[in-house]
């Protein structure tokens, strides 16, 4: 147990505590938005991803130093998609630039 502060302080000079800790709160955030539209039906809740999760896609933007495969105005596709659904539109889903993602 001595070495776990020595390892941390190793890893976040790599970058390591960066990712652990970005990819911990993105669970926590999927999770609390299944749970709201669980809890809230008459409201929606889904989550999107400006990419293409089964090509392994992403968006080219200044957060990734322009190395996506994707244009902004592609990335953009899925998030216009859940701004446009009606009161009879999905809940509690996942969707990509292709559609629902599985869980």
């Amino acid at each position: 147990m001595d070495d776990l502060p020595r390892l941390a302080r190793r890893r976040a000079r790599r970058g390591g505590c960066r990712e652990l800790a970005y990819s911990s709160s993105k669970a926590a955030l999927n999770m609390i938005i299944v749970r709201y539209a669980q809890a809230l039906p008459e409201i929606k809740f889904n989550i999107v991803t400006p990419g293409e999760v089964a090509n392994r896609k992403f968006a080219a933007t200044d957060m990734n130093n322009h190395t996506g495969q994707l244009t902004v105005t592609e990335g953009t596709d899925p998030i216009v998609k859940l701004a446009m659904i009606d009161a009879d539109g999905p809940t509690g889903i996942f969707i990509d630039r292709l559609g629902p993602v599985a869980w």
